[in-house]
């Protein structure tokens, strides 16, 4: 047993991404919400309570489209989840189930139906096997803190939204929550703290502390982007809101809407931050360009990357080219499709490379990749309202006779492949990789 946890504790130190797994084994944050009483207490639920996302399709076929292609549907079908519950349950004996399905699967957290250890996926009642379905959150009386998926559900016959003049029908009763409208709604679950105060993931603080929140603009206003459309076939036209949730992650299986979906969240990532790069025009053989990019966050309401920042891998990328001949590269990848720094398996080493990927410290100041021994976080994503400066030197060869072309671009992926390895799940590689910005400069030899 010994040898067994030191292996896998080496597994969880060379894929950050089982940090998630800690949570597990730590308290929800105590942000609480004072000024919103509940409804109604969620105890004593069972699986029976919700409603299944298909009994809702005949009656909101649209939103079922959306929402069926989105990462709230692929929650539990994703197969890097049910890797991580596999290891970290390995290691850590009835530990981490509520850690695992609290954000992946509510109903089987509040109904206990997602049994502890092997279980087989299609034998999952649909409700469980939905994810985060259409009940889970049109259900949802009242949030107990701003953390942890600390939510209270109330199902049954009422279905909360944001129309404040339902039409009545004869499938359920409808009632306006103003909770839908606000990010507190959406940060219940977007944020995710230990017992020891860590904030593991913090985009609604991020952007209660300096983003959109100084503007009025919430989290559905770019994540469930508003249209003019009917809720309901042959119902009245009326402001509704896109259920395909787009955010930074892709389904990494075969899965609905997928080009659509690789579509939305490409476009959402080129519109994310404001880039510019100062290059010269002429440089003389032999000397130096000095090159800067500046990474602008004014267009996002949080930091970018954010989510789980010790997972997302942002770098600029830089090629520069005389005739054929490459004479600089930083952020290229290594033959596994890895960047050139600690995580790669080879030598070679990017010394140029500007990665916004976090990493987490124990309080001895050694770097981890489990949540329970983990202190602090250094992220070194860019804030909401800041202006990062990247500069490079870059030598050009003696011999170098021009133009020299320049290629710069600002890439993302929401996984680096050394985490998806480290689960087991090589058949998933490549991760795409989203370019979320990109130019080409020519400089002259002087």
């Amino acid at each position: 047993m010994r040898l067994v946890r030191g292996l896998l504790a080496a597994m969880f130190r060379l894929s950050p991404l089982l940090i998630l797994l800690g949570l597990g084994l730590s308290g929800c944050g105590n942000d609480s919400i004072t000024d919103s009483p509940p409804i109604a207490q969620d105890t004593a639920l069972t699986v029976d309570d919700f409603e299944t996302a298909t009994s809702c399709q005949s009656c909101h076929p649209d939103q079922f489209e959306q929402w069926s292609g989105s990462m709230h549907a692929y929650a539990l079908k994703d197969p890097t989840f049910a890797a991580l519950r596999e290891i970290g349950q390995s290691a850590y004996i009835n530990a981490l189930d509520g850690a695992c399905i609290q954000c992946h699967s509510i109903v089987a957290r509040e109904t206990g139906a997602l049994p502890w250890g092997p279980y087989d996926f299609d034998a999952l009642p649909p409700q469980v096997q939905e994810g985060v379905g259409c009940d889970v959150c049109h259900v949802v009386s009242g949030i107990r803190s701003l953390s942890n998926a600390d939510l209270i559900f109330s199902p049954g016959a009422t279905k909360f939204g944001t129309i404040p003049d339902p039409v009545p029908n004869v499938a359920h009763e409808s009632e306006f929550n103003s909770l839908y409208s606000s990010s507190e709604y959406c940060g219940s679950c977007h944020d995710l703290v230990t017992g020891d105060g860590l904030q593991l993931e913090a985009v609604f603080r991020e952007w209660r502390a300096g983003g959109f929140a100084v503007t009025g603009k919430t989290c559905n206003d770019c994540h469930m982007p508003a249209y003019q459309g009917s809720a309901t076939p042959g119902g009245p036209v009326r402001t509704l809101h896109d259920h395909s949730m787009v955010g930074a992650d892709l389904a990494l299986i075969p899965f609905p809407n997928q080009a659509r979906q690789h579509q939305l969240v490409t476009d959402m990532l080129r519109s994310a931050l404001t880039v510019e790069a100062d290059v010269p025009l002429t440089v003389a053989a032999g000397d130096t360009i000095d090159l800067q990019v500046r990474l602008i966050n004014d267009l996002t309401g949080h930091n970018v990357p954010s989510g789980v920042p010790f997972i997302r891998q942002m770098w600029i990328a830089i090629e520069i080219m005389d005739g054929t001949n490459l004479i600089y590269t930083t952020g290229d990848l290594d033959a596994n499709g890895d960047l050139k720094d600690e995580n790669s398996a080879f030598a070679e080493r990017d010394e140029d490379l500007f990665n916004a990927q976090g990493t987490m410290f124990r309080a001895d100041s050694v770097k981890t990749g489990l949540t329970w021994e983990a202190r602090y976080l250094d992220n070194p994503s860019i804030v909401a309202g800041e202006t990062r400066p990247v500069d490079y030197r870059i030598p050009i060869p003696p011999g170098a006779t021009g133009p020299l072309r320049v290629e710069l671009k600002l890439r993302f992926r929401s996984f680096p492949h050394y985490v998806i390895r480290g689960l087991g799940q090589d058949a998933l590689l490549p991760i795409p990789i989203i370019d979320m910005w990109e130019d080409s400069r020519t400089v002259a030899i002087l």
